[in-house]
């Protein structure tokens, strides 16, 4: 008998919110092409806050990782983690350039501050 993979032993112990995840609206309309503009704009200002918000969350993983942690493997993997973001950051820039999101002028969405504020606790 195979031993399950490590996805479909998560799949099978969480199914409910894996299926809320990918067959939530938003994503579906976005996979139909009915997506419209205007919640790409918000989704796209919204991320890009939550974007920015995780920055001292995996700082602060990587300053534990530096005082606690003795295998450099783990520090240049969040140091590729933070490079990531670094892309990420930079993608929102340029799209928010392309579709007109004033970046600066965005205020987050509760759902997005309590999750950054749940994340903040971590730290």
């Amino acid at each position: 008998m195979e031993r399950a993979t490590v996805t479909e032993t998560w799949l099978r112990k969480h199914r409910q919110i894996y299926l809320r995840a990918t067959q939530h609206p938003f994503i579906l309309s976005i996979r139909d092409g009915s997506l419209h503009l205007s919640s790409f704009k918000r989704w796209l200002g919204q991320d890009y806050v939550f974007v920015r918000a995780f920055v001292p969350f995996i700082a602060s993983i990587l300053v534990k990782a530096w005082k606690e942690g003795d295998d450099e493997a783990n520090i240049d993997i969040i140091l590729s983690g933070i490079a990531t973001l670094n892309d990420e950051v930079s993608w929102f820039k340029k799209e928010a350039s392309k579709w007109g999101v004033a970046l600066d002028s965005i205020v987050p969405q509760q759902a997005n501050l309590a999750y950054c504020r749940n994340r903040l606790v971590l730290i």
